[in-house]
């Protein structure tokens, strides 16, 4: 599943979403440490998080500024909030160097549930948080891959 907005959707984003694509079909997804990875420095860089699932109230939503988010379960599964592009109440500064801002819940949000190998990309400026429990707690190693514009 893929949504977003054809007035903010770009060729560009085509491309680095294959890219993305490409990368996780052509490395050993389980073998990745921890971390920051950056193996395409002009296009993405790669954060490996490994953490157990919580209530999804105990996060705040985000947002970011220079990067699309493409989301990707390795193992475990979670759930993931995605509000409306544009409705946005800053409870934050933004921080440029991290590239993420914190906002209050919207008023409307999607939940998604993403299991090993489901993926979601979340665009910029799109208000959203992670690391829920679906049912309970789960252990989950995830790929968040940092799509530069």
């Amino acid at each position: 599943m893929l949504v977003s907005n054809v007035n903010e959707f770009a060729k560009e984003d085509y491309e680095q979403i294959q890219a993305a694509i490409d990368y996780l079909k052509n490395n050993q997804l389980a073998d990745i440490e921890v971390g920051r990875h950056y193996p395409d420095r002009e296009q993405f860089y790669v954060q490996c998080l490994e953490y157990e699932t919580e209530n999804i109230e105990n996060f705040d939503f985000e947002i970011h500024r220079n990067r699309l988010d493409f989301h990707y379960v390795v193992s475990g599964e979670e759930r993931i909030d995605v509000g409306v592009r544009g409705e946005v109440t800053p409870i934050s500064e933004y921080n440029a160097q991290r590239d993420i801002q914190y906002v209050a819940e919207p008023s409307v949000f999607n939940q998604i549930v993403l299991h090993s190998g489901d993926f979601v990309l979340i665009g910029m400026d799109e208000p959203h948080r992670t690391n829920g429990e679906v049912d309970h707690t789960s252990s989950v190693k995830k790929l968040v891959l940092k799509l530069e514009r």
